[in-house]
């Protein structure tokens, strides 16, 4: 499998941010606090989700540390991949009340 883009419409401190990787090696890279480790999370959860707990643990799970900072309404985004020489995109809404919160496109 290879990642082709993301596109984050709300992740975090990502708005509106398009990334394309090249055909080899990719390397994120940058000082502390740069959005590294939330653009890890984010190819993580297009894939297998945001945790989301209940009660007291939902002021520190998954979901709400990486809520849209300011007043982003958009929480999710786009992420393209080649599998087995076809390509697929994964469309997540992670908002509370999305109607399709998960959708995958085969683009072949």
């Amino acid at each position: 499998m290879k990642i082709l883009e993301i596109d984050i419409k709300g992740f975090g401190k990502f708005h509106d941010r398009h990334i394309e990787f090249n055909d080899k090696l990719n390397v994120i890279y940058g000082y502390n606090e740069t959005g590294k480790s939330t653009m890890h999370t984010f190819i993580r959860a297009m894939f297998y989700g945001l945790e989301r707990a209940k009660g007291r643990a939902s002021k520190s799970d998954t979901w709400t540390k990486f809520k849209p900072w300011g007043n982003g309404d958009t929480y999710g985004g786009n992420l393209r991949f080649l599998y087995h020489e076809k390509a697929y995109r994964i469309e997540r809404d992670f908002t509370k009340t999305a109607t399709t919160p998960f959708n995958i496109v085969n683009e072949t």
